[in-house]
């Protein structure tokens, strides 16, 4: 089929990147669909790796007719059981969504084709499924049985939604009889009693150039204003104005055709939407009581875009970009359902035109500087992460050049990065807990999860970049033996583990992250063979021997079930074991009682019999220690001094306590 030339060339564009040339066009063209609609709903989900990619591309053997499946729990797209299980305890209230799309490479819509996909999807909502199903979807129907069960029920904000899109290349004309089965799938789904209405999108041609417009941020909206007022001109904006206007005009910014919210809209915002919090319930509670008072109560919404043409009392705003204003566009958003109460709620939009990206930086900087709160939300505009993606430009070169991505599309701009080249926070954190603190194991964990298990010493200020820089440069290489098929693809789910053992076949026992020079001395040990690419694949094929030589002893010799290994924290302990050849069960992780952390001193006190103790900064509270622990330092000023301390017990109370403490 010859696709439309737009459409096609983005396509072409999508192989060569995804290294999909030699994949059959259809089946391509499937995952070309599949990714571009998700992205729809999260723009940075696929970013680095292709693990969720793979998982949401069910396409092939007893696919159910369905090509693709995501589950959404509060706009994140999941990848497992255990990434849903950290999200639903993370949060005090969840939504939940489920994502099935069939498409088509070919011009007409046909009725057989979608029945079959609508009986896959009844199918998988159902309690039971009878029709043969792959692996793959075995694992989605987990994580959905989980998300139905009590130990979830209780956290639904409301029941999850359901979405079907429909994908095929050629032009909808309403058919009676496609329609006819669509309703015949809402009362279907109705009669479950589980989830509301599903909503069903017959997605054109003309409807998916929208989707991958709306990607891009690649489209134009024309708002009805009360009033404008010029700003004073600036070096580097073309234009910039404040404007008034009632937030159901807003309300056509931000939703798309299919009535999903334009994530891509939110791509230079430092935060995501932050839920159902008080900010956000006070929104609301403006909106709903005293609208008329929204304006003087509310900080409004900032657009950066290309370009804004005012005419009368109307803006057409090109290709827009909310840098504050999230939590306000999001809760605005949540008021879909009573448009005609939007109608009465007066909004200050700033909207400021420049094509300079240093004043895009600034912008965000400033509008949000009064709104900042460090937390995981926060972690990547932190100085530390700022420093460790200029370390990463500047050294990638020498070995392979690949880049740390820190905001969702940051280098979208650039046509010549392939998608595999951009790490994010999430690969950083993973490869770096899983080679350097020996915990691949919890690397099927969400980034924020880790960033609290490994509070107190991941990206610490006094930390060298080079072994963050070492861990993402072998999951870059790692990654790209498997896509080159160099490796065998059964081993991809393992790939954490495989960086573990790869570091510590080359390095040896993995050294106090805390120390400089030691760690960057291991970790340059590993940057040497990462240099040579033959000697590269020969240590990760030893890596895969290992791990099947201490597969097969945790099976045969020792009688346990190989599932489930891959987060099983004593499997790790027994690789670890064949790595060291010792006899005892051994690791260099965070919880080894003579790891050695860093940390400010907070606060220095005298205790009852006038001897000094103090608190030392950590998560998630700061930790005691007493001057008996900090033999001759001199306490009576190094409130801010950085320490170095070990973490003991009190054996009355179980309360931690900073030990063997030093000036750093």
């Amino acid at each position: 089929m010859n696709l439309e030339p737009i459409i096609n060339a983005k396509f072409k564009k999508f192989k060569n990147q995804m290294e999909l040339n030699s994949v059959a066009d259809g089946v391509a063209f499937e995952q070309y669909v599949n990714l571009s609609i998700l992205k729809s709903h999260q723009p940075d989900a696929f970013n680095g790796d292709n693990e969720l990619f793979n998982k949401v591309n069910i396409g092939g053997f007893e696919d159910m007719g369905i090509d693709g499946i995501a589950i959404k729990i509060n706009g994140i797209l999941i990848r497992d059981i255990d990434e849903a299980k950290d999200l639903v305890k993370k949060f005090p209230r969840v939504d939940i969504e489920f994502i099935f799309i069939q498409s088509k490479y070919k011009s007409n819509f046909d009725k057989g084709e979608f029945n079959n996909f609508i009986d896959g999807v009844r199918e998988f909502l159902s309690e039971k499924q009878r029709q043969p199903h792959s692996t793959e979807i075995k694992e989605l129907i987990l994580i959905k049985d989980f998300l139905l069960s009590e130990d979830a029920v209780f956290k639904w904000s409301d029941n999850p939604s359901v979405r079907l899109y429909y994908v095929v290349m050629g032009k909808w004309h309403d058919s009676k009889h496609q329609l006819a089965l669509a309703e015949q799938l809402k009362e279907d789904i109705g009669h479950l009693n589980t989830y509301k209405e599903p909503y069903i999108h017959f997605v054109d041609l003309a409807g998916f150039k929208a989707v991958l417009d709306s990607n891009e941020n690649n489209f134009e909206v024309v708002l009805n204003s009360i009033d404008t007022m010029p700003l004073t001109s600036v070096d580097g904006v073309d234009n910039s104005c404040l404007m008034m206007c009632y937030a159901d005009e807003l309300y056509k910014l931000l939703s798309t055709k299919e009535g999903i919210i334009r994530k891509s809209l939110f791509d230079d915002n430092v935060r995501d939407f932050q839920g159902d919090n008080t900010i956000n319930s006070e929104i609301q509670k403006t909106i709903e009581s005293e609208p008329e008072k929204f304006a003087l109560l509310n900080n409004g919404i900032t657009i950066v875009c290309k370009k804004y043409i005012p005419s009368n009392r109307q803006i057409t705003i090109k290709n827009p970009q909310i840098v504050n204003g999230c939590q306000t566009s999001h809760v605005i958003f949540g008021n879909s359902n009573s448009l005609e109460a939007l109608k009465k709620v007066p909004l200050v939009i700033k909207v400021i035109s420049t094509q300079n990206n240093e004043i895009t930086n600034q912008i965000v900087r400033g509008t949000n500087r009064q709104n900042i709160v460090l937390d995981e939300a926060f972690e990547t505009t932190k100085p530390f992460h700022k420093e460790l993606e200029d370390f990463i430009n500047a050294l990638s070169p020498e070995y392979s050049r690949f880049y740390y991505e820190r905001r969702s599309k940051q280098y979208d701009h650039n046509p010549s990065i392939n998608q595999y080249e951009k790490l994010n926070l999430r690969i950083i954190i993973h490869s770096f807990v899983s080679m350097y603190l020996n915990t691949p194991n919890l690397s099927h964990r969400h980034e924020s999860k880790l960033l609290d298990t490994f509070g107190n010493t991941l990206f610490k200020d006094f930390q060298s970049k080079l072994p963050y820089f070492t861990s993402s440069l072998a999951f870059y290489e790692l990654e790209k033996l498997f896509r080159q098929q160099k490796l065998d693809k059964s081993y991809y789910t393992f790939k954490y583990h495989l960086l573990m053992i790869f570091r510590e076949l080359i390095a040896g026992r993995s050294p106090n992250v805390n120390n400089e020079r030691i760690v960057d001395e291991h970790s340059q040990i590993v940057l040497n063979v990462l240099k040579n690419k033959s000697a590269t694949l020969e240590k990760f094929k030893k890596s895969i021997e290992l791990f099947d030589k201490t597969r097969d002893e945790w099976s045969k010799q020792l009688g346990k079930n190989v599932h489930g290994i891959k987060d099983n924290k004593d499997f790790t302990f027994l690789l670890l074991k064949n790595l060291r050849d010792k006899g005892q069960n051994t690791s260099d992780t965070v919880e080894d009682e003579n790891f050695v952390y860093k940390g400010k001193i907070k606060k220095i006190i005298k205790d009852r019999y006038g001897k000094y103790c103090g608190f030392i900064e950590r998560k998630p509270d700061n930790i005691f220690f007493h001057s008996a622990s900090a033999k001759g330092m001199k306490l009576f000023d190094a409130e801010g001094k950085l320490v170095s301390y070990k973490v003991s017990t009190n054996p009355k109370s179980g309360q931690f306590l900073a030990v063997d403490v030093e000036f750093a």
